[in-house]
């Protein structure tokens, strides 16, 4: 709807400002058409950076970790060359496999020490704040757009975090 809005906006700004013959009305009508152009580009660029018309919702999923190398420890590797960021490699309880979270720019990794040694998965996902927001946003493939992952790792005092021989 808002590009079919910006669409109508564009023709009758070239309407008003080559087509129009010269009038009182010319003004007015240029002024109005190109209300109408730069609103939508406000709104999709408002949209885009701070996802306006939008509401973030999180689930969460919480996990029970396993033992690696039978020992109570999950590996952490710091990435990049500043090493500001961590990398984890854990298992699941009851799966054989090995997995591993990078941080990226949508994905977040936090450790923090608590009774229970488990991983906490919340996934952040875009939904219409409203009936007009998804009117005026229908068609953008916003709706339900994953925008984050956020690893929340809750380790016993007895757990250990491991750095990666590899680093």
């Amino acid at each position: 709807m808002i590009i079919f809005l910006l669409i109508i906006g564009a023709i009758a700004f070239f309407w008003a400002v080559v087509l129009m013959k010269p009038s009182r009305q010319r003004p007015l009508a240029i002024i109005v058409s190109g209300l109408l152009v730069l609103g939508p580009i406000g709104l999709l660029s408002l949209n885009d950076l701070y996802h306006i018309g939008f509401t973030i919702e999180e689930t969460t999923q919480l996990q029970p970790l396993a033992s690696m190398d039978n020992q109570l420890q999950i590996i952490s590797q710091p990435i990049g060359t500043a090493k500001k960021h961590i990398a984890y490699r854990y298992r699941i309880s009851g799966d054989a496999t090995e997995h591993s979270i990078k941080p990226s720019t949508t994905v977040k990794t936090k450790l923090k020490r608590g009774t229970i040694a488990q991983v906490a998965v919340t996934e952040q996902k875009l939904k219409y704040s409203n009936v007009f927001t998804a009117i005026m946003f229908a068609g953008s493939g916003e709706q339900g757009k994953n925008i984050g992952k956020i690893y929340t790792f809750t380790l016993p005092s007895n757990w250990r975090v491991v750095k990666s021989p590899k680093s």
